[in-house]
């Protein structure tokens, strides 16, 4: 072998070593790369978090189940695009979401409901409900005098809210109406098939709002008759001919659990 091949195969192994480095190097990083992009991305991932253990899919294919101690599971190095995440459990309802990963970012869905669907737990929870529902507290009634002391009442089909001056703001009109989370960071309302929230405080998890935000959750085909939150401030539960069990988060498609 001449000096000459000598030195080309030396520096040939010493330009692949460099490059390979280079992709070790961001593959640490969380890069990977992207064949029909023809450049690497910085891996971004999915976090998952339920009410009950359950088995967590990926575009239809089984990855595992939640942890233990959290129920929650986290899909990392994924590439920029959407994911169809499903959370499921035997007797369950199911929690579904079409999830878009950005790079270098955790998209959270920390509030994942799944109820039983039938026998003495369903049992216990449409009870619940029922207690939730029926009779309706007193701050729905729309009848209800307005006191300056109240910070949200209704008049003549108006929602207000006393402002700390004094004076009143108009927040809705035609409103059946309303029920303030049980952490008073938010503030749902009704009117005709219509169900609304708007948020009190900025909040501090996914997804991230700004107080004063508004936003119409959803619109039912029958009229609502009633509604609450239901075991957190992060789900609703409406009697509109029947009861629904409802999240406020609408990435990804809003799930409904209909009982």
């Amino acid at each position: 072998m001449t000096k000459a091949t000598k030195r080309w195969l030396f520096y040939s192994a010493a330009v692949i070593f460099a490059f390979l480095s280079y992709v070790a190097i961001l593959y640490a990083q969380g890069y990977k790369y992207n064949f029909s992009g023809l450049r690497f991305f910085r891996t971004g991932a999915i976090y998952v978090k339920a009410n009950e253990d359950a088995k967590v899919y990926m575009d239809d294919k089984f990855l595992n189940s939640t942890s233990f101690f959290s129920n929650s599971y986290t899909v990392k190095g994924l590439l920029p695009g959407q994911y169809t995440i499903r959370i499921q459990k035997d007797n369950f309802s199911s929690w579904q979401k079409n999830i878009t990963v950005e790079e270098g970012l955790v998209s959270e869905f920390s509030k994942a409901m799944l109820l039983p669907k039938s026998g003495e737990a369903k049992d216990n929870f449409v009870l619940e409900i029922k207690t939730l529902l029926t009779p309706p507290k007193k701050s729905l009634l729309p009848s209800m005098p307005a006191t300056p002391t109240e910070p949200f009442y209704i008049k003549n089909g108006v929602l207000f809210k006393t402002m700390e001056n004094g004076e009143t703001e108009r927040l809705s009109y035609l409103v059946s109406g309303f029920a303030l989370s049980p952490d008073d960071k938010k503030l749902s309302w009704w009117n005709g098939n219509e169900l609304w929230v708007m948020w009190l405080s900025d909040m501090d998890y996914q997804p991230y709002r700004k107080a004063s935000d508004k936003d119409l959750i959803t619109r039912f085909s029958t009229k609502i008759k009633n509604a609450a939150w239901f075991r957190d401030s992060d789900h609703l539960v409406v009697d509109s001919g029947g009861y629904k069990v409802l999240e406020i988060d609408k990435r990804g498609g809003l799930n409904i659990i209909e009982i």
